[in-house]
């Protein structure tokens, strides 16, 4: 009897411990498995409470501005900070959690091309529930340019942040005033960037699709014209007044006049070609379009009064033709500064 009874304490004992075991791990793990699910689905706030997100912008450096490709290379940096309450916690300490693990506004650069992140997908939680996501961008990000005042051109380009899923009318952008600026010394060598602003709005996304909320950081680009005046316009100017090199030879020397002008025009040609490189297949035409073909015009009216002397020439009207020469100089120069006046001013 005493066996049986020392068997019986035993395990009444290991029942208990049993039971014990049971009663503390079920609640843990019911309480970790709904954290979970609500952190992850739900949002902060409450009914018709919108959830405010503080958005910082930061753009470290601008790389390159591709008006052909209609594109920018740019290195920037984007914080946003939210509270969650859900997520306090009596701790003096900050805690690095997985951004995957908890609720957040699920932010996408809307006019990425092609984009690389360089932090962890990680936030920062504070004892109060302060939640802080940084990460930093680096990449080409796609925006229209209108070219028409090309080398003269200016344009606003921009970086578009919306938030996109279920909760994204829910969502209160604001700007970070401290957390949004822009570098000084930027590595773009052929623009000049005047200056930036950013501002909260409305982001259409796409046809027939829900205008999410979203924030736009946006900078002021003015192309530097000394590359185009040097390299470009110079050439072609030199190019135009060999041509008008024509109308000072004698007419005697058909040939060469001929060879000139023909000379000048294949020039401009391939000028065409070149400054078709600099800029996409756009229907309308820049300023410099109408400059290179205002100097082709110009070049192909010296060909035209070339042929005009060469007739008269032939049919020995050798005074006739020094007299046109002489009056196609002033014609044509006044006619080639109108061309450049008109191409690039008005």
């Amino acid at each position: 009897m005493k066996i049986n009874r020392d068997y019986s304490e035993i395990l009444l004992y290991l029942c208990c411990v049993l039971f014990l075991a049971v009663s503390a791990a079920v609640p843990t793990l019911a309480q970790e498995e709904s954290q979970d699910e609500y952190l992850a689905e739900v949002r902060p706030g409450y009914g018709d409470q919108k959830t405010p997100v503080n958005i910082g912008v930061i753009v470290v450096d601008i790389d390159n501005i591709d008006g052909a490709q209609q594109s920018f290379v740019a290195n920037f940096a984007v914080s946003a900070q939210w509270k969650d309450p859900r997520l306090a916690k009596d701790t003096n300490s900050v805690r690095i959690m997985e951004l995957n693990n908890i609720w957040s506004p699920n932010l996408q650069i809307l006019n990425q091309q092609k984009l690389f992140k360089t932090f962890p997908e990680k936030v920062e939680v504070s004892p109060d529930g302060t939640v802080i996501y940084r990460q930093r961008y680096w990449g080409t990000l796609s925006y229209p340019m209108n070219l028409k005042d090309f080398p003269l051109d200016q344009h606003t380009l921009q970086i578009k942040i919306v938030t996109v899923g279920n909760n994204a009318k829910d969502i209160d952008f604001t700007i970070a005033e401290d957390r949004t600026g822009m570098g000084e010394v930027l590595t773009v060598t052929d623009w000049d960037v005047l200056g930036w602003e950013a501002y909260t709005e409305l982001v259409e996304i796409g046809p027939k699709l829900p205008v999410p909320p979203g924030v736009v950081f946006e900078f002021e680009a003015k192309r530097q014209v000394n590359f185009y005046i040097i390299k470009v316009l110079v050439p072609l100017i030199m190019i135009v007044f060999m041509s008008l090199i024509v109308l000072f030879i004698d007419p005697v020397h058909v040939g060469p006049k001929f060879s000139i002008a023909i000379t000048s025009i294949l020039t401009l040609i391939a000028y065409r070609f070149l400054l078709g490189t600099l800029l996409p297949k756009i229907s309308y035409l820049t300023h410099m379009d109408y400059f290179l073909f205002g100097s082709m015009f110009l070049v192909f009216a010296v060909l035209v009064e070339t042929s005009i002397v060469a007739r008269l020439m032939s049919m020995e009207k050798k005074g006739q033709a020094k007299e046109l020469d002489y009056w196609s100089r002033w014609a044509f120069v006044v006619l080639f500064i109108l061309i450049l006046v008109l191409s690039f001013f008005i």
